[in-house]
């Protein structure tokens, strides 16, 4: 590519003539795209009329780039910059300028813009500024004809890269284990590649050893060849760089002193080292010797590392499946133990010092261990008001939730028919009272005793109608607070013997009733201490002490439940029989892990009893 600027005086017609069949040679004969760019546009400005300098520009990575230059004057090579890119840009030829014209024109693969040509042409006519854009056009298939051959041959490079890649990556994956899928690929490298040997390292421990070589079934690894194997391929990982040797003149400066020594013993002219990359991270390296007739070529070069960059994963893949087990168990703590302890992964720290504090807060942090279990509020002393006879409800003026003196008159029943049966009774009796005062006077003595008899037997009656009457109305029987019992919508109607009408508790003497867990019943014992909450009192703690485990289990919202009694430490006016909360009696003081997974530990106890045999 020509970056200087032409200063020299314009060719006489001879002159032109002897330099056009120069820059047809060069033309026919150039190598790259660049020497055919400069060779072709001399060409154009020589055979376009007034044209006296031109650019071609071709599309890279960050926007277009000069190919090839050749201007009269400085100021021509920013005109001709602007003129190309425009019509890159617009992908149609074009004329800028009116006196002092340029002449530009696209250069397109498949209908996608790659270059673009300018030339300077002066001050043209507009018939002749058509004939030399026309003249431009036809030209431009020489650069477009170039560049699809480049685009060809780098597809088949591509293809033959993969091709490559592809074929190795197979011959990894049938061989069986990791060393013969090294050997197999190993040989198959230095087949397609005609090299002399070809050998595959791992690095272990900050050294390479080598895994296979080429053609060998086995190799002394303490030989002076196997170790300058190792240590050229330590010199391409420590400089994180594939080595050649003997280096190109246009590469980096790497130290290869390794490589000299693997020369020496080897006898190879041409050594190459290219790493293996797998998870971002070098694990290892191929090793390439070849003969002093066959050189590696930059297409070699290319295909042998690109068809590594896609064998690396694969081979490292074989080699973690190779491992023992416990060699995989080990790794797999080394590199959490790095990911923990390396730079990074803040997350996996983070959480790592979160289990830890949470493992030290359980170890230290103790809480009180308690049984809870639902609770319901009793009256310690419960009595049940009962209707005496049969017999129709005349009166009843307390209900559930009142406040009764002892004494009180609870329920009175209609009295009317024992009033009349104590008043035909009291009449029977006058009547046989005159008839035993007429047979003594009478001196009857039968009659008489017959009188008396009678006269006993209606006393009788009496004194039965009488308790019958008492029995007809129901008191208190202590000073307390009806717990249940309603009969403010049956006034008027029957109550059967026997029938509970009320029950009546002391006011201020309760106790409590908890319903404990079959499974927790064994921790509970008599005299253990606890605290209730009501629901109804929810800002109130109680003091309750245990007093009373009733032996006998029973069902409890379909779980089985022992009834256990406890009694209250002390009175609240709000109290009242029949609220309902929750108890909770005091263990012990246990570690708070304990306690929170008790439950747990308890219940895969019983599933492993259950479904272990021989337990």
């Amino acid at each position: 590519m020509s970056s200087t600027v032409s200063q020299e005086e314009p060719e006489t017609p001879s002159d032109v003539a002897l330099l056009r069949p120069a820059l047809w040679q060069r033309l026919l004969n150039s190598t790259t795209t660049a020497e055919l760019a400069e060779a072709w546009l001399n060409l154009q400005i020589q055979q376009i009329d007034g044209a006296d300098g031109g650019i071609v520009l071709l599309r890279r990575d960050s926007g277009f780039a000069p190919l090839a230059l050749s201007a009269a004057t400085e100021a021509q090579v920013e005109p001709l910059r602007r003129a190309a890119e425009e019509a890159a840009q617009r992908q149609a030829g074009l004329v800028k300028g009116r006196s002092d014209r340029f002449l530009a024109y696209p250069v397109a693969l498949d209908g996608e813009p790659v270059g673009a040509v300018a030339v300077h042409v002066g001050n043209a006519t507009d018939e002749q500024v058509r004939l030399r854009l026309r003249h431009l056009q036809w030209g431009i298939g020489w650069l477009r004809d170039r560049l699809r051959a480049e685009a060809l041959l780098r597809n088949a490079n591509r293809l033959e890269q993969t091709q490559t890649a592809l074929a190795l990556q197979a011959t990894a994956l049938v061989a069986e284990g990791f060393s013969a899928a090294c050997r197999a690929v190993a040989t198959d490298l230095a087949r397609r590649l005609d090299a002399e040997r070809v050998a595959i390292g791992i690095r272990r421990l900050g050294r390479s050893r080598v895994q296979a070589i080429s053609h060998s079934a086995g190799f002394g690894k303490k030989t002076s060849l196997v170790r300058a194997l190792a240590g050229a391929m330590d010199e391409a990982l420590d400089q994180n760089s594939a080595i050649l040797v003997p280096a190109p003149s246009d590469g980096p400066a790497l130290a290869a002193r390794a490589h000299g020594e693997l020369q020496k013993i080897s006898g190879a002219p041409y050594v190459l080292t290219v790493p293996l990359i797998a998870e971002d991270r070098l694990y290892g390296a191929v090793t390439v010797e070849r003969g002093e007739a066959t050189p590696l070529t930059q297409r070699e070069l290319d295909l042998l590392d690109g068809a590594l960059a896609l064998l690396g994963p694969v081979l490292r893949i074989k080699q973690l499946e190779d491992r023992w087990l416990i060699r995989k168990g080990a790794d797999a703590l080394a590199a959490h133990a790095l990911r923990l302890f390396g730079p990074g992964h803040w997350k996996r720290k983070l959480a790592l010092a979160g289990a830890a504090a949470a493992g030290v807060f359980f170890w230290f942090a103790y809480a009180p261990y308690t049984v809870p279990a639902d609770a319901r509020l009793e009256g310690s002393v419960q009595r049940a008001v009962v209707a005496q006879l049969d017999g129709y409800i005349r009166e009843a003026p307390f209900s559930a939730g009142d406040l009764v003196a002892e004494g009180d008159l609870m329920v009175a029943f209609d009295d009317r028919e024992l009033v009349l049966e104590r008043l035909r009774w009291t009449t029977e009796r006058q009547r046989q009272q005159i008839e035993y005062e007429r047979a003594l006077a009478e001196r009857d003595r039968a009659a008489a005793q017959v009188a008396q008899t009678q006269m006993a037997q209606s006393d009788a009656q009496i004194r039965l109608v009488d308790e019958s009457i008492a029995r007809s109305s129901l008191h208190a029987p202590f000073a307390g607070i009806v717990v249940s019992g309603d009969l403010s919508q049956r006034i008027g109607s029957s109550a059967n013997r026997g029938e509970v009408l009320f029950e009546v508790a002391p006011e201020n003497d309760y106790r409590v009733v908890l319903m404990i867990e079959e499974r927790r019943i064994d921790e509970v014992h008599v005299g253990q201490s606890g605290s209730l909450v009501l629901t109804a009192l929810p800002e109130d703690v109680f003091a309750i002490a245990v007093t009373k485990i009733t032996p006998i289990a029973m069902p409890v919202d379909g779980r089985n439940a022992f009834r256990v009694e406890a009694s209250l430490a002390q009175d609240a006016p709000a109290l009242r029989p029949g609220m309902e909360g929750v108890a909770k009696i005091g263990i012990d003081e246990e570690r708070l892990i304990w306690i929170w997974t008790r439950p747990m530990i308890d219940w895969a106890r019983i599933a492993l009893w259950r479904w272990m045999p021989g337990l």
